[in-house]
């Protein structure tokens, strides 16, 4: 039995390591999508300046070649602008100068235009490249979450079996105790007949949900997350009733007080008023991991059922929204 206690406490070190890491492509995740779309963004408005460059160069051609019989006309009255128009040679030089002229200033026209243009297209050939990058990385992030999965699953199952082996003998050892106690005297198996025979006094379970004290936008925050006590864990959700990770969880419940937020651990932290741990009030968040890379986020309760350390948290995989004590390991509090 001792062996199979240290199988069971080494799996369950092994699959909070493993959540631990899931958390953490969860975020790199979250900031990768982030990345693919502000690419195709940038993209989207490149391709718009080539386009105006081109309309632009499209109406100089128009203008230039207006101007161009606009000064002939004004110079050689309507006459002339008949000789310019006609085979005669002696016209030639005159039409020259004004073929000249226009040529020129569209030239010049064309030669900004197409500068501009190469400059765009080099440009979206830069951005083109990063947003490969960034799919590739939101490729291989997603890859390596789908294999943590998988091995969790598989030590989930082992610890399961484990816990089951461990559960057939704790239960035969207690046959054995009760097959003791009825060979015990007749007056000790009367009363201990009659102490199973009592049912046992209802025991109330502790409060799932405590009310929080005080208002403000920090208390329509909690009030919010408690909402969705029992909605599960769903990688990269923010959608209520359905399904929540850690920062969509605190992004949607801050929302509903009027505060828009981040979807992202690290850009939470960034984006609010930071506080001590000792001056936590309902509604202020508290983040793990480090000063380049927060993975998890949790919202501070304050009253609950372990008391002034309860916090709601969407955790990992396989949970649900839940209340639970202060993680240990905090890296640091805001306050948004």
């Amino acid at each position: 039995m001792g062996s199979l206690q240290q199988r069971a406490d080494a799996l369950a070190g092994q699959i909070q390591t493993d959540y631990a890491k899931l958390q953490v492509l969860d975020e790199g995740y979250n900031q990768a999508q982030a990345k693919v779309v502000a690419l195709q963004r940038q993209a989207h408005a490149v391709d718009i300046g080539i386009v105006r460059a081109e309309r632009h160069l499209t109406a100089d051609r128009r203008r230039l070649r207006t101007v161009a019989i606009d000064a002939y006309v004004q110079e050689n009255s309507s006459a002339g602008l008949a000789l310019l128009l006609s085979s005669a040679g002696s016209n030639a030089p005159v039409q020259q100068v004004y073929v000249n002229a226009a040529s020129g200033n569209l030239a010049q026209a064309e030669a900004d235009v197409l500068t501009a243009e190469h400059s765009l297209t080099d440009r979206r050939s830069v951005l083109t490249s990063d947003e490969r990058g960034a799919r590739a990385a939101e490729a291989r992030i997603s890859a390596e979450r789908s294999l943590a999965q998988q091995i969790t699953a598989q030590l989930e199952s082992e610890l399961a079996s484990v816990k089951g082996k461990l559960a057939a003998i704790v239960a035969a050892a207690e046959h054995r105790k009760q097959v003791q106690a009825e060979a015990a005297a007749r007056a000790a198996a009367l009363a201990n007949r009659q102490a199973i025979a009592s049912p046992p006094k209802s025991q109330s379970p502790p409060a799932s949900q405590t009310p929080v004290v005080g208002g403000g936008a920090g208390a329509v925050a909690v009030r919010a997350a408690e909402s969705q006590l029992g909605v599960p864990y769903v990688w990269g959700g923010a959608t209520p009733g359905v399904g929540f990770d850690c920062s969509g969880l605190t992004m949607w419940s801050w929302g509903q007080a009027g505060v828009s937020l981040a979807h992202g651990a690290t850009e939470q932290y960034y984006e609010i008023a930071h506080v001590s741990m000792s001056a936590l009030q309902p509604g202020d968040l508290i983040f793990y991991g480090n000063a380049g890379y927060l993975y998890h986020v949790v919202m501070y309760v304050g009253s609950g059922p372990y008391g002034a350390d309860t916090v709601i948290q969407a955790e990992t995989t396989g949970t649900n929204v839940m209340f639970t004590p202060i993680p240990p390991g905090a890296f640091g509090a805001g306050r948004p």
